[in-house]
């Protein structure tokens, strides 16, 4: 039933002798730091030291322990079946669902699991879930104290629910949502691939590139954060129907205008043909081009990658540029309703490029992103980053 500890929480009256204390024992840094937390991962669990006077000892409330779980309303009602009585009750925040009892001996149990997928909830049905998840993390570090990495995504939080809205509300809450909603990997993950997305973007505009196509575009803002930089390029967004119909109401519910160079392309990547749909929205193969397919490639099929990549060859000149992320080992999805279908190993990624008619120019693995994007003033890592992501640019 409890697939492991997933997250651990300990209030300390003073968190700079916490940190240090549990820095010497653990023999490691600390994962994220903020004025009101400390946080460490500690194998696949997170262990937050937390800003607060801890009640007495023996106190239930002294320390909360989430166990990760497949299905958390099963599991839920089945601790109940038990005997044990309801303490907090289910609650869904993004892509992680968290509750709590307590045993039949006075013990606090917390539990901690994905939202499970069902027939409506394919993102064919509703607007994406990891679309809403990484606008979340832009709007947070949009907000980050830390100016080295401080995001420069200030229309992400438009995209979000009042709920969402709510987490970014003070300096506390954002810490909660960064450890428990997010996880400081994931979050410095974020962080890097929009400095590495937003640099090849904005050199392309300064460029004066033809066309930039954004194949998966989800709630990408850099149209209009960038728009007094657009001269003559033509910016194509692609995404599914039902995602990008929110965003516009979400743009036009926000008075954001939409330049004129932006053209929105509804596509289903798993059925549509590229060639025809950007074709039908005016995309001249002829014209050199950027694609960005950023935090795509790992949600299709390795067919569907082939047919991209072909497409992308086949329809764009000399000297056009393609940058994505992709992930380098098999990992589960914390979204069952976007699961993760394509991973290749790193010593292969050169080839498998290659082998569709394509140059890698630029490989930045987790140590380089920590070192590029990531690296404060004084020469310390702020965030780490997942280890099993990496970014390529390549050229036609």
């Amino acid at each position: 039933m409890f697939k492991g500890l997933k997250r651990i929480v300990y209030k300390v009256a003073d968190i700079n002798q916490a940190r240090k204390w549990y820095s010497d024992v653990l023999e490691m840094q600390p994962a994220f730091e903020a004025p009101f937390a400390v946080i460490f991962n500690v194998g696949d669990c997170s262990l937050s030291l937390v800003q607060g006077q801890p009640p007495l000892p023996g106190t239930i409330e002294r320390v909360e322990t989430y166990w990760e779980v497949e299905d958390i309303e099963a599991t839920y009602q089945r601790l109940i079946d038990y005997g044990a009585s309801p303490h907090s009750p289910i609650k869904t925040a993004f892509n992680i669902r968290l509750a709590k009892v307590i045993d039949p001996f006075g013990n606090e149990i917390g539990i901690t699991g994905p939202v499970l997928a069902d027939s409506k909830s394919s993102i064919e049905n509703q607007p994406s879930e990891t679309a809403m998840t990484v606008a979340f993390c832009r709007a947070l570090a949009a907000m980050d104290n830390r100016e080295a990495i401080k995001g420069p995504d200030y229309l992400a939080e438009l995209f979000l629910t009042e709920e969402g809205r709510k987490l970014l509300n003070d300096q506390s809450s954002r810490i909660w949502a960064i450890q428990n909603l997010v996880t400081p990997p994931l979050y410095g993950y974020f962080i890097a691939r929009t400095a590495f997305i937003d640099h090849e973007f904005k050199k392309a505009l300064d460029d004066d590139i033809p066309q930039i196509v954004i194949l998966g575009a989800g709630y990408d803002t850099r149209a209009y954060r960038y728009r007094d930089f657009v001269k003559h390029t033509h910016i194509f967004e692609l995404d599914i129907q039902t995602t990008q119909k929110r965003k516009k109401e979400v743009l036009e519910g926000a008075n954001i205008e939409i330049p004129r160079e932006v053209t929105f392309v509804s596509v289903n990547f798993k059925l549509d043909q590229l060639k025809e749909v950007l074709g039908n929205a005016g995309f001249d193969p002829m014209a050199k081009t950027l694609f960005i397919w950023e935090g795509v490639t790992y949600y299709l099929t390795k067919e569907a990658i082939t047919t991209t990549l072909q497409f992308i060859t086949s329809n764009s000149p000399s000297g056009s540029i393609l940058c994505f992320d992709y992930l380098t080992e098999k990992l589960e999805s914390v979204n069952s309703a976007e699961p993760f279908q394509f991973w290749i190993p790193q010593s292969k990624i050169d080839q498998f490029i290659e082998d569709h008619g394509l140059k890698v120019i630029e490989h930045i693995d987790a140590d380089e992103m920590q070192k590029r994007y990531l690296t404060q003033k004084d020469g310390n890592i702020a965030e780490k980053v997942l280890t099993r992501f990496c970014f390529v640019k390549a050229l036609v």
